[in-house]
């Protein structure tokens, strides 16, 4: 049990990690330097395989156990193991993944409306005005309407 706790460990503590490099993420998307973006996104990366590595090796402790690998596992384990600390390590994880999760929905967020902006931007630059899908036209069916006037008419 105290390597499948270790294993939970490390994994919290990539995890954490990573909720960090989120937040730079989510601070670089607002900052003009695309470097820093890259830079970011390489170090998501390599927390990403990293935490593909634990994964295995975590998978792997739970096989020698009999248990299925990943939560399910986990959970099978917790739930018949009287080991506070692995308990305490899973909720831990688990927490902190939640977290991960919640700020990549942010980063992600900002991404599509960062999308939207530019294809905008390229739909005047290209056309002259913005289209954009009506929830439905007086038919009751989705239409493309131009939201401005072409750029020669205004």
């Amino acid at each position: 049990m105290d390597n499948l706790t270790s294993l939970l460990d490390k994994a919290t503590s990539l995890t954490l990690e990573l909720l960090d490099v989120l937040s730079e993420e989510r601070a670089a998307l607002s900052q003009p330097d695309i470097a820093i973006l890259e830079t970011v996104i390489e170090k998501k990366l390599g927390i990403a395989q990293a935490l593909q590595a634990i994964d295995q090796q975590r998978d792997n402790a739970l096989a020698k156990l009999g248990a299925a690998p990943g939560a399910t596992g986990i959970e099978d384990i917790v739930a018949t193991n009287t080991d506070q600390q692995l308990n305490n390590s899973w909720q831990t994880l688990c927490e902190a993944s939640l977290r991960c999760k919640e700020e990549n929905l942010l980063v992600g967020t900002m991404i599509q409306k960062n999308k939207l902006i530019t294809d905008q931007a390229l739909q005047v630059l290209s056309k002259g005005r913005i289209e954009t899908d009506q929830t439905y036209s007086a038919s009751g069916i989705t239409a493309r309407q131009s939201q401005s006037k072409p750029l020669g008419k205004a």
